[in-house]
């Protein structure tokens, strides 16, 4: 008995040490893999910026990151989704912007690098997002001497955006909406028509029984979404899920990212999504925001099952803009065109937003 049992914790042990050498090894590469991007993108110019801030908005301290090669080129301000998912970390696959932008990236209130547990609950309302937003772009402003900056919002960072942009067009040079949100209940429908019919074509009972039990949108509790999205994102082509293989290995090498910053991204996606979502889902642009008095590009990507292209495009359609409105097509992406199209999302910020925006 006594020599069994040695032989178990000896190969225990070689387990442990087989373990323990492949999270070291993955460590290793991540962090040579870091370093190679950051020299890649470095800002060596004399007078670019590369900073990471925390500034005060609405009375809490938040993140930014401040990177251009140039600090007189124009502003431009990322509005990050989810709620409360950063995307400070895979700003490096757009690092070629920085060229002729100075870009900021801003973890809102409660998400990342600004996530705290001392952030009140009762101050995570989309109006406060609205407040914080146009408090920092009164800061850029000033402290960068721009009277207009050009708006960039993805996912519900686009609901922020054209309310931004709604009340203060003024100082946006140009709004751009990466798929663009115009009514999350309608566009929920579209998703669980999707997986339903892919889950009774494939004979998937499980998705069918669960999918019928959580009923049709719009859904009142947060686990029906939550069911839904899982169902959705199981049955689209991996490059093209939510959550893909592709995205997560570019947050798992990001330089903009520590270990410690990936567990504060997931509190702080949690913490935002459970205060924010019930308000996102009451959004209706199409008659809250009719019309904006600034340029405007929609940047729909073709297989996005998330936020369907259908429902960005009605909105667009209706959509009043005097100052012009553009819409562009990105055939090989989901709901993140800037990641899955890295390069026409670079030519087209550059030869047309910036261009035609000077």
């Amino acid at each position: 008995m006594r020599k069994r049992g040695r032989r178990i914790l000896r190969w225990l042990t070689i387990i442990v040490a087989l373990m323990g050498f492949a999270v070291g090894s993955l460590l290793g590469c991540r962090a040579w893999r870091q370093h190679e991007i950051s020299n890649a993108i470095a800002i060596r110019s004399p007078s670019g910026i590369d900073s990471l801030e925390k500034v005060r908005l609405g009375g809490i301290d938040q993140s930014i990151q401040i990177r251009g090669r140039d600090r007189t080129n124009p502003i431009l301000l990322m509005l990050h989704g989810g709620p409360g998912i950063s995307e400070m970390p895979f700003g490096y696959v757009n690092a070629e912007l920085e060229q002729y932008f100075t870009i900021v990236q801003w973890d809102q209130r409660g998400a990342g690098k600004s996530f705290s547990t001392s952030i009140p609950a009762d101050s995570m309302t989309l109006p406060q997002l609205v407040r914080d937003a146009e408090q920092l772009v009164e800061l850029l402003r000033a402290r960068f001497r721009q009277e207009r900056i050009f708006i960039v919002g993805h996912l519900t960072g686009t609901v922020i955006g054209v309310l931004l942009a709604q009340q203060h067009p003024e100082f946006v040079r140009a709004y751009v909406g990466i798929s663009q949100v115009a009514d999350l209940n309608t566009t929920e429908q579209l998703p669980y028509d999707f997986a339903m019919h892919t889950a009774v074509e494939r004979n998937n009972e499980e998705a069918v029984r669960e999918l019928r039990q959580i009923g049709l949108p719009p859904f009142s509790t947060e686990k029906q979404l939550q069911i839904s999205q899982k169902w959705v994102n199981t049955f689209a082509p991996d490059r093209f899920a939510a959550i893909a293989p592709d995205r997560l290995k570019l947050l798992f090498f990001s330089p903009f990212c520590s270990l410690a910053d990936l567990w504060q991204m997931v509190r702080g996606a949690k913490f935002s999504f459970d205060h924010l979502w019930r308000e996102f889902f009451a959004v209706n642009l199409f008659e809250q925001v009719p019309r904006l008095d600034a340029p405007v590009y929609f940047f729909e990507g073709r297989n996005d099952h998330v936020v369907t292209r259908r429902v960005a495009t009605q909105y667009f359609d209706r959509l009043d803009a005097p100052r012009g409105k553009h819409l562009v097509s990105f055939e090989s992406s989901a709901h993140w065109p800037q990641l899955d199209e890295p390069e026409k999302f670079r030519r087209v910020m550059v030869e047309h937003v910036l261009a035609e925006n000077r």
